[in-house]
């Protein structure tokens, strides 16, 4: 009989090359509505823009709770293998490729006739948000991470690439070139999902294996604790738009969400790298670090500085120069948010040792409930009075309670995890803070200022010298 067992990775041995291939490409595809972005400053207003953010951001909440719960099991599955992998793969890809298209399109056909407006947009265009919830998954929480786990470059070239072009294609044409405002975004989020879906069932087959009733409980158990986590999390990335839509104008909203998307490019950064290391983490024994982790933790250390005041210089240096102007107040929001951001890197190295290392996915909602509290707590109290501002500060006070009560997690749990070995890269994370703390102040100023720019220089200058550090300091 054939042997249908997937075995595990080899040993991951080209995490810098496989970082940069996976980073640019997933990065893309996961940012491609940031590529076009200043084409849309330019097409829509903040109202509108707050309008497009309000529905995706709700909408995504559905993705949280039904979808995105598999994408940690899919991934640990493909990259750990072993002889239950072939089942519980199955069973997962069935989920997104089958059950969530059909009971998301009965659910939006319901919503066509029985959804009122909310948030002063339709019910009409909230369904056909809703139809592309229901494909989003197959390609970004199965596919997309089996390939990645199995380290399959080619077939994450044509997914990732596919589903970057149908996306920018269809929101520039739809939005830009036609004006269809938010109508013309939620029919662009549908297209980019139904094309992607259909490209991941013809790339992706699903294992033919018996699928037994302990396997299905396998996937429960792993995925059902991860939803409270992955509900959390979308309300620290993106409750913000609708809960304020609730105590602000649209406009209000729509800078918040402007500010939110540039400072989210750190966000999808760190985020694609630690996919990247991910890998490793799963294959680390305790005590750690190994060398499995030693070298990722101490990249992702000075990262979570690094990345966040890279993107703000950007912003600082050539902002007034692709945005509208009717967007420049955002820019002292980005400025605020990034420091969330650099929470958001730091969190991820503890939460990965939680769940890839230890497989304690269900402790992997407490960090994030917390988070989400407050920042749920302090949109409602602060967002009528002080605004995008009272907000962003809300949102990066979120993200770092998320980081500290993760950091806490490894030690109630007891994993037995030395952080002193990493004590010795303190210069480089310094400098790492250093350039954040210009960056910041390069986004605060006064746009296009003499003063913005020297600071946003500084910061780049700094980090690039943390960057060199870190990578000419050899792993012990």
């Amino acid at each position: 009989m054939r042997d249908t067992r997937i075995p595990a990775v080899s040993r991951f041995g080209i995490t810098g090359r496989a970082a940069a291939a996976y980073l640019l490409l997933a990065g893309l595809q996961r940012g491609v509505s940031l590529l076009i972005l200043p084409f849309i400053s330019h097409a829509m207003l903040p109202s509108e823009y707050g309008a497009a953010s309000t529905l995706t951001a709700s909408a995504m909440l559905i993705v949280a709770i039904i979808a995105a719960p598999v994408e940690q099991l899919v991934f640990r599955a493909a990259a750990r293998g072993g002889d239950d992998a072939p089942a519980l793969i199955r069973v997962a890809g069935t989920y997104c490729y089958l059950v969530l298209p059909l009971f998301i399109a009965c659910v939006a056909a319901g919503s066509v006739v029985y959804l009122p407006d909310l948030f002063g947009i339709s019910g009409q265009i909230w369904a056909i948000e809703l139809l592309a919830v229901g494909f989003l998954p197959a390609a970004t929480y199965f596919a997309l991470p089996f390939v990645r786990a199995r380290q399959d470059l080619r077939k994450f070239v044509w997914l990732a690439a596919t589903s970057i072009l149908v996306t920018a294609l269809s929101k520039f044409l739809l939005i830009v070139v036609w004006g269809l405002g938010v109508f013309g975004w939620a029919i662009s989020d549908l297209v980019s999902a139904v094309v992607s879906a259909l490209l991941a069932i013809a790339l992706i087959r699903l294992p033919r294996v018996h699928v037994a009733a302990r396997n299905i409980c396998a996937v429960l158990t792993f995925s059902i604790p991860l939803i409270p986590h992955r509900a959390s999390f979308w309300a620290l990335s993106s409750l913000s738009r609708p809960a304020m839509a609730t105590v602000s104008t649209l406009a209000q909203v729509g800078l918040l969400s402007f500010g939110l998307n540039l400072a989210a490019v750190a966000n999808m950064i760190l985020a694609e790298l630690n996919q990247a290391f991910q890998p490793r983490y799963s294959r680390e024994k305790f005590p750690a670090p190994n060398g499995e982790t030693r070298k990722p933790v101490h990249w992702q250390l000075v990262l979570a500085f690094a990345i966040p005041a890279l993107v703000g210089a950007s912003v600082a240096l050539g902002g007034q120069f692709i945005f509208a102007e009717s967007y420049w107040p955002s820019f002292a929001l980005t400025g605020l948010l990034l420091c969330g951001q650099v929470a958001y890197g730091l969190y991820l190295v503890p939460m990965n040792y939680i769940v890839q290392s230890a497989g304690l996915p269900k402790f992997s909602a407490l960090a994030s409930v917390s988070g989400a509290t407050i920042i749920l707590v302090g949109i409602l109290a602060l967002g009528r009075q002080y605004g995008a501002v009272g907000v962003a500060y809300v949102t990066s006070s979120g993200f770092a309670a998320m980081a500290v009560v993760a950091f806490i997690l490894t030690r109630i749990l007891r994993l037995n995890i030395s952080w002193s070995s990493w004590l010795k890269n303190w210069p480089e994370i310094a400098l790492g803070l250093a350039g954040l703390v210009c960056s910041i102040a390069a986004l605060v100023l006064i746009v296009g200022s003499t003063a913005s720019y020297i600071f946003a220089v500084a910061s780049i200058v700094l980090t690039v010298y943390a960057l060199a550090l870190t990578a000419a300091r050899r792993s012990s």
